[in-house]
């Protein structure tokens, strides 16, 4: 039995809701004494007393979802869905009082604010100069009585708001071994998919290839995913595969634009190795950059990996993260580094998004050792999907199986902008959920 029998049948019950979630998918067809906190409140307590809510251009606005109140940097609301002109979409909410504190926060430029889909203010004018022309504006004092009733209401609601009762809060509440058999199951489909696109991928290239752009791709951090993926594409491994790891970093390093010419051995290892940098350079954002996450360190610790690779294919699952992050340590002395250039969460990532689906494709890893899936940080996804499914942050799983299902879930489900909430599976009694796996 290969990993696509096994995985199959323990992915079941999670694909038969998928394609009861085909069948359901819709396309998409006065005076102000506060402050924007409070219009923050107003808008997470959707306390608009049955108001219809038109945008300043008359265009009818529905909220399916207010999204989550965030009270970091950024948007104040995260993943909304609006029916807006009969248009669902899905994004994040930016709230001010007066339509032209966007042109004072300078939002236009900070990419963070990119995936606005609605800006909320109280007054309606003036309008503000710089918002896009693709973000509709709604003005709360055109669709609300008085503030004085939003005030009353507000203190109706009160200590009463607990959120948005999901259908599927009602269904595992009365059942929560089906929580746990849904869940499971969700992350063994999430493991299926990714095996099954490396293995597409392989069947496309060279397969030791793949896993190299995988591996630089996930040593990326964040803003600087794009350069790696590059970097990997335009030295593939074959091309690296004479040199020693040290002659490695250099020439990926001065191709990328990272060595210094004061560097002077590793200068030189590069200029013996012939190869030239790219005449197209390469944009790496280093803005907020902690210093373990420097590419430099995460290249250095990539080509750790690649060196020790034949040992890690047989490491069992519970020790992979663990032996990643010794593997990485190659160059870490000879190239000065003082601290540890892959840490335990980056080893875990590393882990379940590359070495399970390559190990799986390869048949070098038991299915049997899945349960043991090591755990990652727990990311907004999964907090949001589980305190949907069940009302509390208690119980939030941290074993790597169960998170990988809670991602899942939320890619199909909660965060699926042509299924909603009332006509969820999830939200169901079914047999997938209630029949043993």
């Amino acid at each position: 039995m290969d990993f696509r029998d096994a995985l199959s049948d323990v992915a079941a019950p999670y694909q038969e809701l998928l394609k009861a979630s085909a069948q359901v998918c819709q396309e998409p067809s006065a005076s102000f004494g506060g402050d924007e906190q409070v219009l923050q409140l107003i808008w997470q307590m959707q306390a608009f007393e049955g108001a219809a809510l038109v945008l300043v251009d008359g265009t009818p606005v529905e909220v399916i979802e207010p999204g989550r109140w965030n009270h970091a940097d950024g948007p104040d609301f995260c993943d909304a869905v609006l029916l807006i002109g009969g248009e669902l979409r899905r994004g994040n909410v930016e709230i001010h009082v007066r339509p032209a504190d966007w042109d004072q926060h300078q939002h236009t430029n900070d990419p963070a604010y990119g995936g606005i889909i609605l800006h909320v203010t109280w007054f309606a004018n003036p309008p503000a100069k710089t918002l896009p022309k693709r973000v509709p504006h709604l003005a709360l004092e055109r669709v609300l009585s008085s503030y004085a009733d939003v005030q009353a209401a507000l203190q109706r609601l009160e200590g009463q708001h607990t959120g948005r009762a999901h259908p599927c809060l009602n269904r595992f509440q009365q059942e929560p071994l089906a929580l746990d058999r849904i869940v499971v199951a969700a992350g063994y489909h999430r493991l299926l998919a990714k095996t099954y696109r490396f293995v597409e991928q392989a069947e496309a290239a060279n397969t030791a290839q793949v896993f190299y752009e995988g591996l630089m791709t996930t040593m990326g951090y964040r803003r600087n995913t794009e350069p790696f993926k590059r970097l990997a594409k335009e030295v593939p491994l074959k091309v690296l595969e004479p040199f020693s790891s040290k002659t490695r970093f250099a020439v990926l390093a001065r191709i990328a634009g990272l060595l210094k010419e004061d560097q002077r051995e590793l200068w030189d290892l590069w200029w013996e190795s012939g190869l030239q940098p790219s005449l197209q350079p390469y944009h790496w954002d280093f803005t907020g950059l902690r210093p373990q996450n420097h590419p430099l360190k995460r290249l250095a610790g990539c080509l750790g990996v690649l060196h020790h690779l034949p040992t890690l294919l047989e490491t069992p699952l519970a020790d992979l993260p663990k032996a990643i992050s010794k593997a990485a340590e190659l160059l870490r002395t000879e190239l000065g580094y003082k601290t540890a250039l892959i840490g335990k969460q980056r080893a875990a990532t590393v882990t379940t998004n590359l070495f399970v689906p390559y190990r799986l494709a390869l048949g070098t890893l038991p299915t049997s050792q899945l349960s043991v899936l090591p755990s990652e940080d727990i990311s907004m996804p999964m907090r949001d999907t589980w305190m949907r499914l069940t009302g509390s942050e208690d119980g939030l799983p941290t074993d790597g199986l169960r998170q990988q299902g809670l991602l899942q879930i939320y890619a199909d489900f909660c965060h699926n902008p042509n299924l909603m909430c009332e006509t969820c599976p999830l939200g169901r009694g079914s047999e997938p959920l209630t029949s043993e796996s």
